[in-house]
């Protein structure tokens, strides 16, 4: 774009330089530049009229400077008046992936003033400007009469885009960077849609310009119809401010907002919306706030912020803005290095669940951690040392805190067999205090410590065996792990440890426990075997089983199936990968009948133009988690390009234990080089206080290049679907 007259009038320099560099004694004359200038012309015939002084050269002219080329039937070049005239056809092209196109030049050799006839150009992001005449002004304008704008592609078969903008002129300012259109027709298939008699946007290479985006329209039963115009603000190279009305029918003005901001040590996203509250009672605004931010203090001390709050428990599925139930928000000052970190933060949770009151979520003040690590520590070992806690405040409800430290060791050997034995020691100790207690029977107010003391041994023998077809790998694990708690841990408060989860990917855990105020106590052993084939045709298989034994049943895992008796359930996982087509995970635990207390299972086909994801899970009720029935849910989404403009989407998910759907989704996406459609209906079929089921509608159109939209469509155009 910023070559469409300039790299043209760069040709008064190039032939300059090229006649001296081509035709002896043609460096002394006068008004021509140096001779040494980098430019090279190729010509059939080169003739210089000293009387006139005019150079001409004419045939395939071909003029090369650096990466750009031009190409001309004849150039002449008047050293006495110094202009410029190019016969066509005229090609130039530039690194950036433009190419012009033009009958006639007429330039001058200080490439501000100039004058083409019969110009076209197809410009980088494949946009496409024609016109019956254009002129260079002032070294900065490009003046383009009768002219037509469009990103999509024209030929013998579809000589008419799909959509253009046709103006009596456009101007291009290459220092601002914007086209301006006067008297501009948008047209939609050659037919006329409507008229504007000023209109501009953003160059396309400007990466950032104010201005308006494209619009989208959505139907919704929560809020009737709705359309979305996003204005973008371009504040400063550092920041910008996207703001978008948004304006339904049914429950009136949204008006939502997005501020970016990039700092030398840091950067700050914000996002947000508000509406009057027309649903009653004391609130007169009902919105929302999402952000995400960090600024680096020093080079290691970095300040984050994540605030999540939202006004009322249904306004962000009214609007769809989100379908979370919790959310998180959060304050932390922290380092990290290479061998540890450090943190310190507050945390405050909101819940849109109906069975969970505002008071009796907590907010977390403070919450630290640091964890520092000895590669070269005693007897050769890793030292680990973690110091951690929080304090937790409820309005309705037992307020909590934790403080502890931990101290581990870890040691590897080798032996002549190839058995890796690792030997583990760790001792923790841990502070506990409790008030406002609602059963002090079960939880005691006041402080209570906890120590416990830890010692296990690992051993794992690796077999591998490698030929021409595949390499095998078969390594069977046996870990040994003694952990005892000086005080009885259901007496303890428990806020991060509610959920538990046994898998292959916590097997050989000193605990199984995901946060610290619960530990994994008593002798057991962790057993495993692990297996995966690697296929020199480039598939790959594995898969791990084991299971846990302990000489009692944990008292802690009262709830938990997987792991309340003297012997775990067996666990299960299996990989598989058939590059490119198929992509297979399932995760499985079987209690000692064989039937599932978990079941996990994905599967990714790929199939061109068919991919077909697919996942099921079952999990049987867990006691500790808060689930007293099993829950059961399948998913399924898929795409089907039909055509190579057409494509087909949808993702469905069935809650098998409620026989009920949860959610569904189709979408239908037409696209070519200079028109993207999409057009989607979803429904939602949960329900809860706040919320109905609702379907909703949604149109999306997007023209690839045109101001703003600077994304590049890869779908192939009318025009090369129709070349044989």
């Amino acid at each position: 774009r910023q070559y469409l007259s300039a790299g043209i009038l760069g040709c008064a320099l190039w032939l300059a330089g090229a006649g001296g560099a081509a035709a002896q004694g043609t460096a002394g004359l006068p008004g021509l530049p140096p001779a040494d200038l980098p430019v090279a012309l190729i010509a059939d015939e080169i003739r210089y009229d000293a009387v006139n002084a005019v150079l001409t050269a004419s045939g395939e002219v071909q003029v090369f400077h650096g990466e750009r080329t031009l190409t001309a039937r004849a150039i002449h070049y008047d050293a006495r008046n110094r202009t410029i005239r190019a016969e066509g056809p005229l090609v130039l092209r530039d690194p950036s992936g433009s190419t012009i196109f033009a009958d006639y030049a007429e330039l001058d050799p200080d490439l501000r003033e100039g004058l083409l006839r019969s110009a076209s150009a197809v410009l980088a992001r494949r946009l496409r400007i024609a016109a019956v005449e254009g002129r260079r002004l002032e070294g900065r304008f490009n003046v383009l009469d009768r002219a037509v704008f469009s990103s999509c592609e024209v030929c013998t078969a579809d000589p008419v885009p799909l959509w253009r903008i046709r103006a009596r002129r456009i101007i291009h300012d290459q220092d601002a960077k914007v086209i301006h259109y006067q008297d501009a027709t948008f047209d939609v298939a050659g037919v006329p849609v409507f008229y504007l008699p000023y209109f501009r946007h953003p160059d396309p290479t400007l990466a950032r310009s104010t201005g308006f985006l494209m619009p989208s329209v959505k139907t919704s039963d929560t809020f009737g119809y709705g359309l979305k115009t996003p204005f973008y603000w371009a504040i400063d190279p550092h920041s910008d401010l996207t703001v978008t009305p948004f304006l339904t029918t049914d429950s009136g003005p949204v008006l939502e907002l997005e501020y970016r901001r990039a700092f030398a040590r840091g950067s700050l996203l914000l996002m947000g919306s508000i509406t009057p509250n027309d649903e009653g009672g004391d609130r007169a605004f009902r919105g929302h706030l999402f952000g995400d931010g960090h600024y680096f203090l020093t080079d290691d001390i970095i300040l984050r912020a994540r605030p999540n709050l939202v006004s009322d428990d249904g306004y962000l599925t009214d609007f769809e803005f989100s379908d979370v139930d919790r959310l998180t928000s959060e304050l932390t000052l922290g380092a990290w290095r290479k061998d540890g970190f450090w943190e310190l933060g507050a945390v405050f949770f909101q819940s849109l669940r109906d069975a969970e009151p505002a008071g009796a979520i907590p907010f977390v003040l403070p919450e630290f951690e640091l964890r520092e690590l000895w590669r070269d520590g005693p007897l050769g070992g890793t030292l680990d040392l973690d110091i951690s806690g929080a304090g937790l405040r409820r309005t309705a409800g037992p307020d909590v805190m934790r403080a502890g430290i931990g101290l581990g060791w870890e040691r590897s050997w080798i032996t002549d067999r190839g058995i890796v034995l690792t030997g583990h020691a760790a001792a923790r100790a841990d502070l506990f205090g409790v008030w406002d207690s609602p059963d002090p029977a079960a939880l005691p107010e006041g402080f209570q410590t906890r120590v416990v003391p830890s010692l296990g041994m690992t051993a794992s023998w690796p077999f591998l065996r490698a030929d021409s077809d595949a390499t095998h790998v078969i390594e069977p694990v046996a870990q040994l792990w003694w952990s005892e708690s000086s005080i009885d841990q259901s007496r303890l408060p428990n806020e991060d440890s509610l959920l538990v989860e046994l898998d292959k990917t916590n097997l050989f855990d000193l605990s199984r426990f995901p946060g610290r105020d619960r530990v994994e106590t008593g002798l057991r052993a962790n057993l495993g075997l692990r297996y995966d084939r690697i296929d020199s045709r480039g598939w790959t298989i594995g898969g791990l089983v084991g299971r846990i034994f302990r000489t009692e049943p944990e008292a802690v895992f009262a709830g938990v199936p997987a792991l309340a008796g003297a012997e775990s359930d067996y666990i299960g996982a299996l990989t598989l990968s058939l590059p490119p087509h198929v992509d297979f995970v399932g995760r499985v635990l079987l209690n000692d009948d064989f039937t599932f207390d978990r079941n996990d299972l994905r599967l990714d086909l790929t199939w061109d133009p068919v991919t077909l994801s697919g996942s099921y899970i079952y999990l049987s009720r867990d006691l500790l988690g808060g689930a007293i029935t099993p829950r059961e849910e399948l998913s399924l989404a898929s795409g089907w390009r039909v055509a190579p403009n057409w494509l087909l989407s949808g993702d469905i998910t069935y809650d098998i234990q409620n026989n009920d759907f949860v959610r569904a989704r189709a979408g239908i996406t037409w696209a070519n080089e200079c028109v993207e459609v999409d057009f989607s209906v979803s429904r939602r079929f949960t329900r809860s206080l706040d919320v109905e089921p609702s379907t909703s509608f949604g149109i999306q159109v997007r023209l690839p290049g045109l101001g703003a939209d600077t994304r590049i469509s890869d779908a192939p155009s009318r025009c090369q679907l129709r070349t044989p």
